[in-house]
């Protein structure tokens, strides 16, 4: 089973991941070279961090801004308190999103087919499924980034795949990748109105 930790902050920044009047979010690995990723979004205005991936990476992302460009400003990891939220799926988690009009509504992306959805904040997950995805099928994709703005969705992952949604997270749409497409989808940002930003290998 795998482990969200939520970590109580006065303040989270995160060089180069942050967008002006956005959540930050950051990906990074371990300083000891781990492949296990940890994924860690905050919102400003809330002081709550939340970090997949096993506590011991996000407490080595937290406290070495060298591998993870991360930093931690006005408090001290003393001060905070860990809570431990059991995740039911027993996978690598990539990343986790929560939306810009619902704070409370989040979704975390990973291995095996991972898509889970939260709608207290992060204490409670659901496994979800796309419908327009087979079953089998969805098992062998590593979803490995989500975004969303005002309701509006993205996911990408490996294989080459492309999903959106506009209406919360009820229904998904694949969208087609050009066989021309340089490289395969590594970042996605939801830019609202049916636009994403989305970068390739």
């Amino acid at each position: 089973m795998a482990t969200l930790v939520a970590l109580a902050l006065n303040a989270l920044a995160f060089s180069g991941s942050a967008t002006a009047g956005r959540r930050a979010s950051a990906l990074g690995r371990s300083a000891t070279g781990s492949s296990r990723i940890v994924a860690i979004a905050a919102e400003p205005g809330r002081r709550e961090l939340l970090a997949t991936g096993s506590a011991a990476l996000a407490v080595s992302l937290l406290a070495s801004p060298s591998p993870a460009s991360a930093g931690l400003f006005g408090g001290s990891a003393k001060k905070s308190a860990w809570t431990q939220v059991d995740i039911p799926v027993d996978s690598i988690l990539f990343d986790v999103e929560f939306d810009t009009n619902q704070p409370e509504h989040g979704w975390i992306v990973g291995n095996k087919g991972t898509f889970l959805e939260t709608k207290d904040g992060g204490k409670r997950w659901e496994q979800k499924a796309f419908a327009n995805l087979d079953t089998e099928d969805e098992i062998n994709y590593r979803f490995t980034k989500v975004s969303f703005k005002d309701g509006e969705g993205w996911v990408i992952g490996k294989p080459s795949i492309l999903l959106h949604t506009k209406d919360g997270g009820t229904s998904w749409e694949r969208i087609p990748l050009s066989p021309k497409l340089p490289g395969e989808p590594v970042s996605i940002t939801a830019l609202g109105n049916g636009k994403a930003e989305m970068c390739t290998s």
